[in-house]
């Protein structure tokens, strides 16, 4: 087994004189292996107990440490199994329009998920506008976990009109993309999708179900996917991980040119 880097550190690595605390020198030092690719993705950390001994400082001092590293995203920690490297974040585009799976496949990445919830219902009176639907439609609303080399990264939430698809509930769609669901088996074409981004705070559920610390912030897009016809498909709200996730814009400027003054 490789011997991890970090342990053939010591507290003689600690300043215990430096104006810095402790667990920030704690910190820096993991930070720098990290940036220097000592300690490289999915790597794991010594544990608490083994950090505290190594070091010859509290678990207090360790917790700090680590927790200032989770916040900005350089390591996660998962409950039970120990706290990892994070790998890079990754970039999602804001131009063209991949489902999540594609969108994981075009990185080198196995795209999962599972199906948290799966009703027939009315909705809320936004979605069912933004759907289009007449009064008294219902949808399906499906909740999925969606994971990437098992590693949770989203809570995806579709909304479906029933009308265009009765029998939807016979799919299967753990580890399924949608939208390949759509476009193999029911010949829709998707075109284009109106969506919005914002930062949101994590819920008790988001941190259990994503597994994060519950000071990370999380990226909120929800919005509607549309057929060619601009007939609307699908209302999604996609709760991503914001220390797993880089979102890009693509924007063209339109060129407007004034005429000439005579």
């Amino acid at each position: 087994m490789e011997q991890n880097p970090l342990s053939e550190l010591n507290k003689s690595h600690l300043d215990r004189r430096s104006f810095k605390p402790i667990y920030f020198q704690l910190g820096e030092l993991i930070q720098n292996m990290i940036d220097d690719g000592l300690l490289t993705n999915g790597m794991k950390l010594p544990s608490e107990r083994g950090m505290m001994s190594q070091f010859d400082i509290s678990r207090n001092t360790v917790r700090k440490a680590i927790d200032s590293l989770i916040e900005v995203g350089l390591v996660y920690r998962i409950q039970g199994k120990g706290t990892f490297v994070a790998t890079s974040k990754m970039q999602y585009g804001l131009y063209g329009l991949n489902s999540f799976s594609e969108e994981m496949r075009i990185r080198g990445l196995e795209p999962s998920g599972k199906v948290l919830d799966f009703t027939r219902l009315r909705p809320a009176p936004r979605i069912s506008q933004a759907l289009q639907l007449e009064d008294g439609e219902e949808v399906f609303r499906i909740e999925r976990l969606r994971t990437a080399d098992a590693e949770p990264m989203a809570l995806h939430t579709s909304y479906i009109p029933c009308h265009l698809a009765p029998d939807f509930r016979d799919n299967d769609l753990n580890g399924r993309s949608l939208y390949q669901l759509f476009e193999d088996e029911y010949g829709f074409l998707i075109w284009r999708a109106e969506r919005s981004l914002q930062p949101v705070i994590a819920r008790d559920y988001e941190v259990e179900m994503l597994e994060i610390h519950p000071e990370i912030p999380l990226l909120l897009m929800e919005g509607t996917s549309y057929l060619v016809e601009d007939q609307p498909l699908e209302y999604s709200k996609i709760i991503y991980r914001s220390d797993r996730f880089e979102f890009r814009l693509h924007s063209l400027r339109r060129i407007v040119h004034e005429p000439l003054e005579q």
